[in-house]
């Protein structure tokens, strides 16, 4: 029986957690890392960039094999806030969660997750 990982951390003085995917891929599977990245960064960008205090974003690396797919949503919070928050999450999903096939980060000001299922609707 595997058992999922649920770390809790502090942005500024936001309170998180994270949730870590039970499923594993391989180590060596870079390709799949630098979409993970690539999805995160992608993200971070289209979510910040609006300006809007709610914003939701959802998105696939559709280049990369295999995808992946993310979503990230910012709630009431300045874009400087929600930037530095997407940011703070991206590092964490990928230190705290390294090797794992989905990740989801929540705190009160921001929301981050990618998954190598498709999730979106």
């Amino acid at each position: 029986m595997a058992l999922s990982l649920l770390l809790t951390v502090v942005v500024a003085d936001d309170p998180s957690a994270i949730y870590c995917s039970d499923d594993k891929y391989f180590k060596g599977d870079h390709e799949l890392k630098a979409s993970i990245k690539a999805v995160l960064g992608q993200l971070l960008e289209q979510t910040t960039a609006s300006g809007d205090s709610d914003i939701e974003t959802k998105l696939q690396h559709p280049a990369d094999k295999p995808r992946v797919y993310g979503a990230a949503f910012c709630e009431k919070s300045p874009p400087e806030s929600c930037k530095h928050c997407l940011r703070a999450a991206k590092k964490e999903l990928l230190h705290g969660c390294d090797h794992t096939a989905g990740a989801e980060f929540y705190s009160e000001l921001c929301y981050l997750r990618f998954e190598i299922y498709n999730f979106l609707s």
